[in-house]
């Protein structure tokens, strides 16, 4: 396993990794869209559609569509930024992610909101309140997990890395611990969304659990966590290959060496 990560095993000609890696990003773009349109209809169309807090079953919906489109399609895009855009000037590629992360982090917050109401506001047939228990499952225990770290992820890369910026010894030091866990947050992202998938199917699909037959809803369902899946693993393919890490421009070269040859995502 060691040797696929060695930047010194090469098995293909530059033009033969320049054109795997094309492939790889296309197929992620492919997989991470279908993701989001998928979410989407499962929502809109099986799920009755959105609202705000007026109608809490339908302000849920918000939960996992922005949940797929925020941590892990823009997340993946955040972390794909330093590879997509390797030739161009590093404050190019650094403005960029830390837009995209916090575009993350507003569709993550809204998507937290949006699963709280729909417990705290919820109400029964009568129109009564009927308010359903919080954190009770181990999606909603790991998904809050991940959720902080993310918060913690995102201020410490953005205090020590943009604004106001720490000193160089500090940026050295922190920039390992940044990059490994800003792919550990997105391989566990991937998995809660997976666990919420099913959490969701099995509680609304009673296509499967009452009449023991599969329907569109849960088809479209599962291949949301089909597409969000290859998603992942494109976007872990590209980012652990060393092969492919952005090289400094000649412009660059001395100023800021905050990681070492064996870096992963910068």
């Amino acid at each position: 396993m060691s040797l696929l990560f060695d930047p010194g095993f090469v098995i293909l000609r530059e033009d033969q990794s320049v054109k795997l890696f094309n492939i790889i990003l296309v197929m992620s773009q492919v997989f991470g869209g279908m993701a989001v349109l998928l979410v989407t209809i499962w929502m809109s169309k099986f799920e009755s559609g959105f609202a705000w807090s007026e109608d809490p079953d339908k302000e849920f919906n918000y939960h996992p569509t922005f949940m797929v489109m925020g941590m892990v399609f823009l997340y993946g895009e955040s972390i794909l930024v330093y590879r997509v855009f390797r030739n161009e000037r590093k404050k190019f590629s650094k403005t960029l992610h830390v837009i995209l992360h916090s575009i993350v982090l507003v569709f993550m917050l809204t998507a937290l909101k949006a699963v709280f109401d729909y417990h705290n506001l919820h109400k029964d047939a009568s129109g009564n309140p009927a308010p359903i228990v919080n954190m009770v499952s181990l999606h909603s225990w790991i998904g809050l997990t991940v959720a902080i770290l993310f918060c913690t992820q995102y201020a410490v890369g953005f205090i020590t890395y943009f604004f106001p910026g720490m000193p160089i010894p500090i940026r050295q030091l922190v920039m390992p611990f940044h990059q490994m866990f800003g792919v550990l947050i997105f391989i566990f992202v991937s998995i809660t969304v997976a666990m919420g998938i099913s959490e969701r199917a099995a509680w609304k699909h009673t296509c499967w659990t009452k009449e023991g037959q599969m329907c569109a809803q849960q088809a479209v369902s599962s291949f949301v966590g089909v597409f969000t899946f290859l998603y992942s693993v494109c976007v872990l393919l590209l980012v652990l290959n060393p092969r492919w890490k952005r090289q400094p421009l000649p412009e660059e070269e001395g100023l800021h060496h905050l990681t070492s040859s064996h870096s992963m995502t910068d």
